[in-house]
């Protein structure tokens, strides 16, 4: 995908910076700044891409349709249908497009519309919705966090997960929709899927598992283990295993751990500040000064308030 926008960015006004670039989504923030206000070049995109205008305002002109492209507004960008861009204002834009795995699109629009499984390369029947505030927040922590040295690829992929969801739940909200009623077995099929991957985590929390590897562990796809986990757990992925992190931290603080950097990298951290910072916000505190000023049993109070129950391995 970088080569690809590199080269598109020099026949273009464009420039583009990737984010995040996982098997589950890609991030890309595209800044437009055009010499003049008529259309440009006839666009193709090779994605189905969610599109958050950050800055500016453009026109897009589809068929015989003009598009505005605003921050008020979230466009959809649908595969190989080619489009114009103009710029009424001369002001230009700042945009970020997030493109994800055709079949959690899928799966994801299914959720509202269950005849996209006839048209699985064109998901989008609409080119435009409103942008909820906090769809809109969302997207904006999501880039800062993609900015990050310390950033979580598991955490950004479960972040744009919810904002897909967040923003088809809006932009159908209305429509009528078929309820299909779950099964009875389904509730227990749920939760038996959700003890495997928290049984995987107890047992490899320290690791940069990713969102699919975690998926394909239980049979189940992304976008569905995503949803279903924080549904069960009250917790997204990457906080169930930040708080594994955390427990095993203060373990080892008890047990008279001294080197923080080593511990640090141990536990999956992916530095010394990165922990301290993470500790500092879950506790009040950093883990120096946890370490110096409490006890044995202090700290197994502050543990037991983290604790998340982990299942025995099979």
């Amino acid at each position: 995908m970088a080569d690809r926008l590199r080269s598109e960015a020099k026949a273009l006004p464009l420039s583009k910076q990737v984010l995040h670039e996982s098997a589950q989504v890609a991030l890309v923030d595209v800044r437009c700044r055009p010499a003049d206000h008529a259309r440009g070049p006839e666009e193709l995109s090779p994605t189905n891409d969610l599109v958050f205008p950050r800055t500016g305002v453009f026109l897009r002109h589809v068929h015989r349709a003009d598009v505005v492209g605003d921050p008020s507004q979230v466009l959809f960008f649908r595969r190989d249908e080619p489009y114009r861009v103009s710029h009424p204002a001369r002001c230009g834009d700042d945009c970020t497009s997030f493109a994800f795995a055709p079949s959690l699109l899928v799966e994801a629009v299914q959720a509202h519309d269950p005849h996209v499984q006839d048209r699985p390369t064109q998901p989008f029947t609409f080119m435009q919705a409103p942008c909820p505030a906090r769809a809109f927040l969302l997207h904006q922590r999501i880039r800062q966090a993609a900015r990050a040295e310390t950033r979580d690829p598991l955490a950004l992929d479960e972040a744009a997960i919810a904002l897909l969801a967040a923003v088809l739940a809006h932009a159908y909200a209305g429509r009528d929709a078929p309820h299909v009623p779950a099964r009875h077995s389904t509730r227990d099929a749920h939760r038996a899927q959700v003890e495997q991957v928290q049984v995987l985590l107890a047992q490899r929390f320290a690791e940069s598992l990713a969102l699919d590897a975690l998926a394909h562990a239980v049979h189940s796809s992304p976008f569905h283990l995503a949803r279903l986990f924080r549904r069960e757990t009250g917790l997204s992925l990457h906080q169930y295993r930040l708080r594994l992190r955390l427990c095993a931290a203060l373990e080892r603080l008890v047990e008279g751990e001294q080197d923080l950097t080593r511990l640090a990298l141990e536990l999956g951290f992916s530095s010394h500040a990165h922990f301290s910072d993470t500790f500092r916000r879950a506790l009040g505190l950093a883990p120096s000064a946890c370490r110096r000023s409490l006890d044995a049993r202090r700290l197994r109070e502050l543990s037991t308030n983290l604790k998340v129950a982990r299942a025995a391995p099979p």
